[in-house]
């Protein structure tokens, strides 16, 4: 996975590699590489999906992307009342930290057009592409 601002052909610390995070020219050979990890979060029932994603968009996103260690952020509909979202940092830390204020987020800001409690997944990436 490129990150946005890296240039074809060049690994530079923006860039994302088999599930790690990149630092430092790799032809120089000064490649350190660090874990990520991801979390998914899985919501039924959701009453007003389009309310849902605006919502997520100019509340939950800034205040996701404040988190230490950022490195993505989805939010999916997959139709039916249920959306998806993918959140991916560069350690643990950041991946916990999103669990929590995802949930103080919805319980503030979205309760009534997310119901139900997600379904929560969440780990150390072991593959990317």
């Amino acid at each position: 996975m490129r990150l946005s601002g890296c240039l074809p052909g060049i690994l530079r610390a923006c860039d994302v590699w088999w599930g790690y995070v990149v630092s430092g020219e790799a032809a120089l050979g000064s490649v350190r590489r660090s874990a990520m990890y991801a979390v998914v979060r899985r919501y039924e029932g959701v009453t007003d999906p389009a309310e849902a994603g605006r919502q997520v968009d100019e509340g939950f996103v800034p205040l996701l992307r404040q988190v230490p260690g950022f490195v993505a952020y989805y939010w999916v509909d997959a139709g039916d009342g249920v959306m998806v979202s993918t959140s991916v940092f560069e350690d643990r830390a950041g991946a916990d930290e999103s669990v929590r204020r995802a949930a103080d987020f919805v319980r503030d800001n979205l309760a009534a057009l997310l119901p139900n409690a997600p379904q929560v997944t969440a780990g150390q990436v072991v593959a990317a592409g």
